[in-house]
């Protein structure tokens, strides 16, 4: 079968236009979806069409199902996964695949990871939480078991003393793990003096920001770090990295997924695979610029860059600030990990923050003089907490070094919290 991402232009959108009609037409069976297209033609004659549909948000889609008598499912037999798609916002909500729509999740999984140079030569540490409910523990393994890596299946769900015991048997040559995971693994090793021989990082999840990737580099110095796959649970994949991709650049994942951008660059994602409960033009919750120019790899597939998501830009009364701000300033400090978790409280109209970061040595947790240096450095180079920190009624501002895996983790996925606001609760 021809790979669509080497595939031009026309030839691409028309075999993506077969498959988005193929879930148009069966998407019309859920209650929902043919009370939102009342009076919209279908079949669509072109891509350009799609936006004639209605754009959804994330609450819609996930609390749709359950509440308003299952109203966004098409059948109501046969197999499904039931996956939660609460994420670290803490609030826990589902999202249907059927089995075969599963399969072709992993499918989808398995061409990013090898177009990012994973091979079936690779000894690959799997040290993905097994979760309840989550997509990333099941399709990862599903993803390695089609390229035919050698697997071992390590987990998460032990202490990190423990997985450091089981890598430093094994020897793996390649890491697949979650950020906060990764950062864990490597401070135990340093820690411990144990060196592992790791050539290929591939990280789930969140993207690792430019202080972790840093770190880790330090690390492991002959690692590669790419992402193992962009995508979301209410929706599924969107995007792949190949070996040329940086950063949070990503490929398109033609054959499952059409993506647009809105007047404000946010992302919208349509799958061509979920039909049992279809995601048609729905707003993710990133932030997007195309890139232009032909990509190294000679794949056709249009690239994007993930920006800043919306919630991790911090409103205020005057002005805002970012957790990019913050971790960049924390990144200064050799003393501190590259984990760190921001709290907001309403104290009256007042503001209250806590800022808590992870220590990369005993030593440096709970040192006043450290934690002084971080706030002095944050004031200064933070506007909304420095110099305008008055005219954004900020009452109180700490700062919190903690022990290494101090910031609790959430249980089923290892994923950190990182911007908990009570302001609006």
């Amino acid at each position: 079968m021809t790979d669509i991402h080497f595939s031009d232009r026309k030839t691409a959108e028309a075999q993506q236009l077969a498959r988005l009609n193929r879930v148009l037409e069966i998407s019309v069976k859920a209650p929902f979806y043919k009370n939102l297209y009342q009076g919209i033609t279908l079949p669509l004659k072109s891509l350009d069409n799609l936006k004639r549909l209605p754009v959804i948000d994330k609450q819609t889609l996930c609390s749709e199902g359950e509440i308003c008598k299952k109203s966004l499912y098409t059948r109501t037999t046969g197999g499904f996964y039931k996956f939660s798609t609460g994420g670290t916002s803490g609030r826990m909500s589902f999202a249907r695949y059927g089995l075969d729509e599963f399969r072709e999740v992993c499918n989808g999984a398995a061409y990013g990871l090898k177009a990012c140079g994973i091979t079936p030569d690779d000894l690959v540490a799997n040290c993905i939480r097994a979760g309840a409910f989550w997509t990333g523990f099941l399709t990862s393994y599903r993803a390695l078991e089609m390229i035919g890596c050698n697997i071992l299946p390590i987990t998460d769900n032990q202490p990190i003393e423990k997985t450091l015991e089981y890598l430093e048997m094994m020897r793996p040559n390649t890491l697949f793990g979650i950020s906060p995971t990764l950062v864990l693994i490597a401070q135990e090793a340093t820690r411990r003096g144990i060196k592992l021989d790791i050539e290929k990082v591939a990280f789930a999840s969140t993207p690792l920001t430019t202080e972790q990737e840093s770190y880790l580099s330090s690390v492991w110095p002959k690692a590669t770090f790419h992402s193992a796959g962009y995508g979301a649970a209410e929706v599924g994949p969107i995007g792949f990295q190949c070996e040329h991709c940086t950063g949070t650049e990503h490929h398109i994942l033609r054959p499952d997924c059409i993506v647009e951008k809105d007047d404000d660059g946010a992302i919208i994602a349509t799958s061509l695979i979920r039909t049992l409960q279809p995601s048609i033009r729905m707003k993710v919750g990133d932030n997007i610029e195309w890139l232009e120019g032909e990509c190294p790899c000679g794949r056709t597939s249009p690239r994007f860059k993930l920006l800043q998501r919306s919630d991790e830009i911090i409103e205020f009364v005057h002005d805002s600030m970012t957790l990019e701000q913050l971790g960049s300033c924390l990144g200064k400090f050799s003393e501190l990990a590259p984990v760190f978790q921001l709290r907001l409280d309403l104290n009256g109209e007042q503001t209250d923050i806590i800022i808590r970061v992870e220590a990369a040595d005993s030593e440096a947790v709970d040192d006043y003089q450290l934690a002084s240096s971080i706030y002095k450095c944050l004031s200064a180079e933070i506007p909304a907490v420095g110099i305008n920190r008055r005219k954004n009624n900020i009452r109180a501002f700490k700062i919190l070094v903690v022990p290494s895996g101090g910031i609790a983790r959430v249980e089923t996925t290892g994923k950190i919290r990182r911007v908990i606001d009570k302001r609006f609760m």
